[in-house]
């Protein structure tokens, strides 16, 4: 086998562009950030995606041919075609389309965020096998210790960009502690992994020493329990496969305990049993609220959903009277805070039967990849089929953040793709359809995905400058409203940038022009909630009662348990003599 590996090792790979573009796009969607923006973490990594997806999509239509030769990655392939068909349909009955497409202003978890992750996916199960997993190991290094540096510095107070930061001051590059603790995780079960990789060189097990020591440490600093429960499932899975090479009973016991160990961790962060004052923390009821309202969307829309990364739209009438009571009604969610039941609610059944089935898919593929190793190759293997169970465990409490998400959809293809036994006439094979104009339809398709991102870009830095903007006097009024209006000049127009222009414009210019702008976002989008409510304190202010009734009704019906609203409507209604 060592044998065989060096040898494919010594031929230049026909995939090696798309592994570049895979691994060094995976890297910057991670790591990437843009402090002079609107969105400083989630909108630039989302972009990076959508041109590095659209690369690998050009690629993956040249390897069509021989990916129908292969049973497996043939099943990969309608099942990815399959979760992509049932969220065009979700994304078709999508009321909001810029919102369906590209996502929740701060979420970015839209149709094309879903189906470039679902393309980084096909494509790791086609190019990875275990001739070229040597890269994958240094890169994931690399931004595991980028990472977690930036992280523990950023405990100490050293960092370059002053973040408006309410959290634990370790953001890393994901925006905020939990989502950094759980990428972390993910990584300190890859470098452990490397670390019992015996046939790696000795200085790159050394560097996977002192990264797992630095990203346990920023874990712990993070605060952050998510990560380090979740990297604990994944290298808890590393240690049962050596006790089972040990041996069967003593196996059988481990995963007997450890089953056990795992349900009273669950009881414990849901304050239950001998664990909860160790595990239990309030976030995890909060979490509970929203899976709740997550549950009564899909309940109440199930066949599509309530529209892709609607959530938010529909949190206010869905949530019950105990999250209200809990945290007020001003505290809201625009993510379910669990996978399923966000993929569920927004897209529905299709939806999350094509990904649970993606799901089962990758379990039965690591269960062949285990049996089909043995020895310290198992052990590799193990590492990342760990690191994608971390990936799922933290994702049953988390949302899906662009740049954790795109680690566990990579880890699943990647299982796919070791999975499989490539024999010589299927590399020839796969060597022969190799052609010149594969990187001209890559180039051009991640040339469009550019002059789409473009626009976003350009829109959410003018709209951070909007908001650094003072006051203006009257001279300089003019320049003011133009300067304020300019995120709605480049074609695609996010409607949070509407209300935030409108409101500005309102607030510091002109409120005729700021009410109309806000009325254009409420009439083509009713759940518009904060729309509506700037509304009906305009009119409050301006002594429209008529229109500002008409504004709290709009406002009861999609939040009937916000008592603020209504006793708001109550005093709307006697001044206006009702």
């Amino acid at each position: 086998m060592a044998k065989a590996i060096k040898e494919a090792k010594s031929k230049k790979s026909v995939n090696s562009q798309a592994l570049n573009w895979l691994l060094i796009g995976g890297s910057l969607v991670t790591l990437f950030i843009w402090s002079n923006l609107n969105d400083p973490f989630n909108a630039p990594k989302s972009w990076i995606l959508f041109v590095t997806g659209s690369y690998l999509t050009g690629w993956i239509a040249f390897q069509l041919k021989v990916v129908i030769k292969d049973p497996i990655l043939k099943i990969a392939t309608y099942l990815s075609g399959g979760f992509l068909l049932s969220l065009l349909l979700a994304f078709i009955f999508t009321d909001q389309k810029f919102v369906g497409f590209f996502g929740e202003s701060a979420r970015r978890t839209g149709f094309l965020t879903y189906f470039c992750l679902t393309i980084f996916l096909l494509a790791s199960a086609i190019i990875f096998r275990l001739s070229n997993i040597s890269k994958f190991d240094f890169v994931t290094l690399i931004v595991g210790s980028i990472v977690s540096l930036y992280g523990f510095l950023q405990h100490f107070k050293i960092d370059v960009i002053k973040w408006n930061n309410p959290y634990n001051s370790v953001l890393s590059t994901l925006g905020n502690p939990d989502f950094a603790s759980a990428v972390m995780g993910i990584f300190l079960v890859l470098t452990v992994g490397i670390l019992l990789n015996t046939s790696l060189k000795t200085w790159m097990r050394a560097w996977a020493l002192a990264s797992a020591l630095i990203l346990t440490i920023t874990i712990v600093f993070s605060q952050a329990r998510q990560g380090l429960l979740a990297a604990l499932i994944g290298i808890g899975f590393i240690v049962l496969i050596f006790l089972y090479q040990k041996s069967k009973t003593l196996g059988h016991a481990a995963t007997g305990i450890g089953v056990l160990g795992l349900v009273v961790g669950i009881m414990g962060m849901l304050n239950q049993g001998p664990a909860a004052k160790y595990l239990y923390k309030i976030s995890v009821t909060y979490r509970g609220d929203y899976w709740r309202a997550g549950i009564n969307m899909f309940k109440h829309h199930f066949l599509f959903g309530v529209g892709l990364d609607r959530y938010g739209a529909y949190f206010r009438q869905y949530r019950d009277a105990t999250q209200v009571a809990r945290r007020g009604p001003e505290t809201i969610s625009n993510a379910a805070h669990n996978v399923p039941i966000q993929l569920a609610s927004t897209g529905g059944i299709f939806v999350l039967l094509l990904f649970f089935a993606l799901f089962v898919f990758v379990i039965w593929r690591s269960i062949v990849l285990i049996r089909k190793t043995s020895g310290n190759q198992q052990l590799v293997v193990a590492s990342f089929v760990g690191a994608w169970i971390t990936y799922e465990a933290q994702s049953f409490i988390s949302i899906d953040n662009v740049g954790i998400a795109i680690w566990g959809w990579i880890l699943g293809g990647l299982i796919v793709g070791l999975s499989i036994v490539e024999s010589e006439e299927k590399s020839s094979q796969k060597k022969s359809k190799e052609n010149l104009l594969q990187p001209l339809i890559s180039g051009l398709a991640a040339t469009m995905a550019l002059a789409v991102v473009i626009p976003l870009f350009l829109a959410d830095s003018q709209a951070r400058l909007a908001r650094s903007y003072g006051k203006p006097t009257s001279a300089q009024m003019s320049a003011y409203v133009a300067a304020v209006k300019k995120p709605l000049t480049y074609g695609f127009q996010d409607p949070s940038n509407k209300i935030l222009v409108g409101t500005l414009l309102v607030q510091q210019a002109d409120i005729n022009e700021g009410s109309a702008l806000l009325k254009s976002v409420v009439a083509n989008d009713s759940r518009s909630y904060q729309g509506l409510y700037v509304l009906a304190l305009i009119a409050e202010q301006t002594k429209n009662f008529k229109d500002a009734i008409g504004y709290r009704r709009q406002m009861l019906a999609l939040d009937p348990y916000n008592k603020e609203n209504l006793s708001k409507l109550n005093e709307d209604l006697r001044a206006s003599g009702k």
